[in-house]
């Protein structure tokens, strides 16, 4: 059964999520059994036209075959945007180190349709390395095998120039964040969450973990990529570093471990 969260209305953004709401969305892009229908677009529901009948997977389905749940649990474990997630090259992540640093967001340009950007002098995407916490260094080990096996049963176009993604499409180039965004409505529809839970809750989410557990707003700032938060800190502190205790903190979140 979908969990019951009351809805709210948008108030102009993404609105933040409760641990329990956060670990519900995690248990649930593995396991729900929630019927996941289609999402109709404004022209179909302004005509009024019947719907072919069809057995919509389950929400546990659709994640899967979007390719939505390890997208959504590094969304929990980083606070990365939507943009700089699907951007990730496998250079960027040192699975040894645990740490993941991004390079580079997917935007759409006109003309040129989805190119990837470095974030070189992008106050809103700062090349700052983040600490992973364990439930995203062991999803991303499984990934990279998993890819590692997709390559081989269906490779990329050798005559194509191909980026290492993380994240890539069906057949390996640049996903779309706007579709992704689509693809996020329709299970949150499904399971019958508010309209204003976004995929950038999740970096809301990352911030009020680290705040709860008295890690100071340098260190979330360092980990978000913010901008100082005062002018002692952009001043007088070091910036720019690894903290594993904020990665620690979103594993004890995440998975309950210690509690």
């Amino acid at each position: 059964m979908a969990k019951n969260i009351e809805a709210k209305g948008r108030t102009g953004g993404a609105r933040d999520l409760t641990i329990d709401e956060l670990r519900f969305i995690l248990t649930a892009v593995r396991t729900s059994q929630v019927p996941c229908p289609r999402k109709l677009s404004r022209a179909e529901r302004n005509r009024g036209t019947p719907v072919k009948a069809y057995t919509p997977p389950t929400v546990a389905d659709y994640f899967d075959s979007a390719d939505l749940a390890d997208l959504v649990t590094l969304l929990a474990a980083t606070g990365l945007r939507r943009s700089q997630i699907l951007g990730l090259l496998w250079s960027d992540i040192d699975l040894e180190a645990r740490t993941l640093r991004a390079t580079g967001k997917v935007v759409r340009v006109k003309g040129d349709g989805l190119v990837r950007l470095g974030v070189e002098d992008d106050p809103k995407n700062r090349r700052n390395t983040i600490a992973l916490p364990d439930f995203a260094v062991q999803m991303l080990k499984r990934r990279r095998a998993a890819l590692a096996a997709r390559k081989l049963a269906s490779p990329p176009d050798s005559d194509a120039p191909m980026l290492d993604l993380v994240f890539p499409s069906t057949v390996w180039t640049l996903r779309d964040p706007k579709n992704v965004g689509h693809e996020w409505q329709r299970v949150r529809d499904a399971l019958g969450m508010a309209d204003d839970i976004t995929a950038h809750s999740f970096r809301h989410a990352v911030a009020t973990i680290l705040d709860d557990a008295g890690l100071s707003a340098r260190v979330t700032a360092d980990v978000l990529g913010h901008a100082d938060p005062a002018m002692t800190q952009r001043h007088y502190m070091a910036r720019g570093r690894t903290h594993h205790a904020a990665a620690e903190a979103l594993e004890r979140a995440v998975t309950g471990a210690g509690t």
